[in-house]
């Protein structure tokens, strides 16, 4: 039952949001959890939703209250709502940074109380500008921290090789005697080739040359030399590239990117690029006839989520993130001896 897994995730996290109220986002799919997860732990909430291509207003609360009703031990103070005013932004104490209420900017936050916290609800190295008007959040001294993903309890990391399993069967491939190349400039890549490497007959991995330690262990062929593509002969045929670099708001494959198009072309027989995350150039791809899925990304979003393996990821980023809130609102970083939170 998926109540008891938000319970479960609640005490392995000790999440405590007792007297505190809290503005965030009531989702589609898997992020249907958000609100209740911070219900469960003792918080008052606001849930916000707008209709969106994966749903509408009704529907999301529908859902939301299907969730909160097959909870039958406690009582829930969600309250649904489709317009975020001034007298509901001041009563927050935590503002999440979730889909539907960003960007949080000066229109919003202005209304924020003094001591009001905002939790990124991801790991601080995948910030967006976008997302956040950080500028006047520092000005107002309200705080800001990311989610340590990779803590014990939060564990979010160990879904990333899934995720680009589900994303090489969503292009029509499969693993099983095909070879891959993983080209990656950051803290993905060791999780994301530990699954690959297990599972296809060759994965041969494009890093920066500093992060070769942490793929110790690994049966993977090591290139190394990121953004640079120094293919050998046995995977110029290779079945896909997996591609992840961040800034993941930045252009990475383009004519004139750090990835030219014209050396992805000399260095793969056939390119076919897996936007696990990290911006292409779309139309300059099409026009070199590169193949590449998916066909379109948003700018600064992964072209696949936590969600399409699974409501256990979303669950356990959610809680991260609620219990990244905890800690700033109590100063206590640490949750069994690791931090939960990096301060931004």
């Amino acid at each position: 039952m998926l109540i008891d897994k938000l319970l479960q995730r609640i005490d392995a996290l000790q999440l405590d949001l007792r007297g505190r109220t809290v503005l965030t986002e009531a989702a589609s799919g898997a992020y249907v959890v958000t609100p209740v997860l911070a219900a469960l732990a003792g918080a008052r909430v606001f849930a916000f939703t707008k209709t969106t291509r994966y749903g509408t207003v009704d529907e999301v609360f529908a859902n939301t209250r299907r969730l909160m009703e097959s909870c039958i031990t406690r009582t829930l103070h969600i309250e649904l709502i489709d317009r975020v005013t001034p007298e509901v932004i001041a009563q927050a104490d935590v503002i999440t940074n979730s889909g539907h209420l960003r960007p949080l900017d000066r229109q919003l936050l202005q209304h924020a109380k003094d001591g009001a916290v905002i939790p990124l609800m991801y790991e601080a190295w995948e910030w967006r500008d976008a997302d956040m008007d950080l500028a006047y959040v520092r000005q107002r001294g309200l705080r800001v921290g990311a989610t340590n993903e990779r803590h014990p309890d939060v564990d979010v990391f160990s879904y990333l090789g899934d995720m680009a399993v589900k994303q090489i069967f969503d292009a029509g491939m499969c693993l099983r005697n095909n070879r891959f190349v993983l080209v990656c400039n950051n803290d993905f890549g060791p999780y994301i080739a530990k699954v690959l490497a297990a599972l296809c007959s060759g994965l041969a991995v494009v890093d920066k040359d500093e992060n070769l330690y942490k793929y110790d262990g690994l049966s993977i062929d090591w290139i190394g030399g990121f953004p640079a593509l120094a293919i050998p002969p046995a995977y110029r045929n290779a079945e896909a590239v997996v591609f992840t670099a961040c800034p993941f708001d930045r252009t990475w494959i383009g004519a004139d990117a750090d990835i030219p198009i014209h050396s992805l072309k000399a260095a793969f027989d056939d390119p076919f690029v897996l936007r696990y995350a990290g911006d292409v150039a779309e139309k300059e791809l099409e026009a070199a006839a590169v193949r590449f899925f998916p066909p379109h990304v948003a700018s600064g979003h992964m072209g696949v989520l936590p969600s399409a393996v699974g409501v256990d990821p979303i669950i356990r980023l959610q809680a991260g993130g609620l219990k990244a809130a905890e800690c700033l609102l109590s100063g206590r970083h640490e949750h069994r001896g690791v931090s939960v939170l990096e301060l931004m």
